[in-house]
């Protein structure tokens, strides 16, 4: 009996040492997230292990693992933009000692409402909401029965002047004694007349049309034009000429989209780095793209002779050159496939014209030491290469410096310094090392003095290439290639073929010159005198983005010319943005718009688009309030008046 009883009592004490047994049916089925956050309770045994499997790719859990009770805190995390629908569900599974499945839900709130124009309401109760108007746009001129139309002034009296045979009177102006004719043949007819010592002058009466967008060939490519607000541009003078120093590889002067754009070999264009030294055995080919003679001190022809990055599509500074001066309309094609018009340049319809300096080789590489030479001789101060002196006979009020290092460099800045207190505006890339080398400066960038420029894609959010720091001053698009189309569109050069082309680039380096065109165009149109004025012009007028107020990203915004030039545009659609614990960017579509948010509180900003740059700019009509969404079906916001 004894020893039953104690095999007995052993029995016992194993048996409360057992963990107590955990199922299913403790851990809760289901879990919905308030707002962004959420908690699962695990009731369970105090020696009990688990295990948190989490293969969703918007939900973080913490802890993802333990042994006894918990409460574990769930959160959604997308990497991306919220995907609008009424919600989100993700599973749990729970391993270890205990074995469940728990749903995870995460419901959004529909949120609805309408936009009107408040001018338009006020005019006409009831009135539609307002859409895009088309813009007037420049095109080729189309035949006219004007074209057998002569128009000509005599010095005398009609009545006494003799009518060349074939041709009829249409109409007469006594007041200003302009005559208008007609004939079969007009050009023969106005060769008669301009031989006629009666005839004034004379010429076709030709025919003209409204102004408006460029109608190049790939000029609905070039979004980033209309990022900008450059579209727009046709509506202002620029009666002063100015000059903007590329200091870069050089430029393909026979690109036909930048004929008369270009100062030209002996009127101050240099090539700081030389031509390639003959081949040592002269029975060896020509290499342009090899090494300069040691010792050279350069020429006055900046041709880019070759690009070992870009055989078919090169030519890093003919691409630069292009995204400030590229001309509108068309010219003679160099091959039966070639483009007769290509693209446009952010400052195509001004009198502003590049000043090309070579400084960067084939490879695209350069010396701190011939960057500070072509800063200084851009800006007009004489320097010194090879023993010989060279003086810039055409100052540049701008030098665009795509190009960079994470080097500082006292000759580079010390050069930046000096051009600046020549009252020369310094435009550098801020650098396409954000990936590998978070925050670092770049120079000359980052130098005292010059206008550090960041990149943003087709989205007008910050490239992950685009250096982010605290000398970022403005941002401008610089694309991003893996974005269908997302990359920025500008002239090129064949080095296989010898022929023009258009290549998209990506970089801090496409950014860079649209800020100098937009500063250049500044000066030329007179809104600004000074290089401080101009500056100050453009970085107020640029339009916020990311963290309120300056920041390390976008600099003081996305550089926006409308405001810069305050332009009037014609009215565009609506656009309703909302940031809060997720940021929404709505169409309106008829008047209504309608998206899903998770609960919380919102600042909701609605405009009127009339850039078209999917961007709430400043100038452009908006209402800003704060709106509270809790959690149900639907929040109707009712209409909203956006007006001037």
């Amino acid at each position: 009996m004894r020893r039953c009883s104690a095999l007995m009592l052993t029995a016992a004490l194993l048996v409360g040492c057992a963990a107590t047994p955990v199922t299913s049916q403790t851990i809760p089925k289901e879990v919905v997230l308030e707002g962004l956050e959420g908690s699962l309770t695990l009731p369970v045994g105090s020696n009990v292990a688990w295990k948190i499997e989490n293969h969703s790719t918007w939900l973080s859990v913490a802890p993802e693992a333990g042994i006894g009770p918990k409460v574990v805190k769930i959160r959604a995390e997308f990497a991306e933009e919220v995907p609008n629908q009424p919600e989100h569900t993700a599973s749990l599974r729970l391993t270890g000692d205990v074995e469940a499945e728990v749903l995870v839900r995460l419901p959004l709130v529909r949120v609805v409402g309408g936009v009107a124009d408040s001018s338009l309401a006020a005019a006409s109760v009831g009135a539609a909401p307002l859409v895009s108007q088309p813009l007037h746009r420049q095109s080729a001129p189309v035949p006219s029965t004007a074209g057998n139309e002569i128009l000509v002034k005599y010095r005398t009296d009609l009545r006494t002047a003799v009518l060349p045979q074939g041709s009829r009177v249409l109409s007469h102006d006594r007041i200003s004694r302009i005559t208008k004719l007609r004939a079969a043949n007009p050009e023969a007819l106005l060769q008669r007349l301009r031989l006629d010592p009666s005839v004034e002058w004379a010429e076709i009466n030709g025919t003209v049309t409204a102004q408006g967008e460029p109608t190049d060939q790939f000029y609905p490519k070039q979004w980033h034009l209309r990022a900008t607000g450059a579209r727009f541009t046709y509506q202002q003078t620029y009666p002063i000429p100015i000059t903007v120093a590329v200091v870069d590889t050089g430029v393909r002067y026979d690109h036909p989209d930048l004929a008369g754009r270009l100062w030209q070999p002996g009127e101050g264009a240099y090539d700081f780095v030389g031509d390639a030294a003959p081949p040592a055995n002269p029975a060896d080919p020509y290499d342009p793209c090899g090494e300069p003679a040691p010792g050279t001190s350069g020429d006055d022809d900046p041709t880019d002779p070759c690009d070992l990055s870009g055989a078919t599509g090169g030519s890093h500074g003919t691409h630069v050159t292009g995204l400030i001066v590229a001309n509108s309309g068309l010219f003679a094609p160099p091959c039966p496939n070639c483009s007769a018009s290509g693209v446009v340049g952010m400052a195509y319809n001004a009198p502003i014209k590049v000043l090309p300096l070579r400084v960067l080789d084939s490879g695209g590489s350069g010396t701190f030491e011939k960057v500070a030479l072509a800063v200084r001789y851009a800006a007009g101060i004489p320097v010194e290469l090879g023993g010989r002196l060279l003086q810039n006979p055409h100052p540049a009020q701008v030098i665009n410096l795509s190009l960079g290092s994470i080097s500082y460099s006292n000759a580079m800045c010390e050069a930046v310094a000096d051009a600046v207190a020549r009252g020369v505006l310094v435009v550098a890339a801020a650098g396409n090392f954000q990936s590998r080398s978070p925050g670092a400066l770049v120079y000359p960038a980052a130098c005292p003095g010059a206008i550090s420029v960041a990149a943003t894609d087709m989205y007008n959010q910050v490239v992950y290439y685009s250096q982010q720091n605290g000398e970022v001053d403005i941002a401008a698009p610089g694309g991003n290639t893996a974005q269908p189309g997302g990359g920025v569109l500008s002239t090129t050069w064949n080095y296989q073929t010898n022929l023009p082309n258009y290549t998209f680039y990506m970089g801090t380096s496409q950014a860079t010159p649209q800020v100098a065109a937009a500063l250049a165009m500044a000066l030329s149109s007179g809104r600004a005198s000074t290089a401080t004025e101009a500056w100050n012009l453009i970085r107020s007028s640029a339009t916020d983005l990311g963290a309120p107020g300056r920041d390390n990203a976008y600099g003081h915004g996305l550089l926006n010319l409308p405001a810069a030039f305050g332009w009037t545009l014609p009215r565009g659609g609506f656009l309703v943005s909302l940031s809060g614990p997720i940021a929404r960017q709505v169409p309106v579509v008829d008047g209504r718009f309608e998206t899903f948010l998770v609960p919380g509180r919102y600042t909701m900003v609605v405009c009127r688009d009339d850039s078209g740059n999917s961007l709430c700019d400043g100038g452009e009509p908006k209402v800003e309030r704060q709106v509270q969404v809790s959690g149900g079906n639907t929040l109707d916001l009712g209409t909203i008046q956006v007006g001037p």
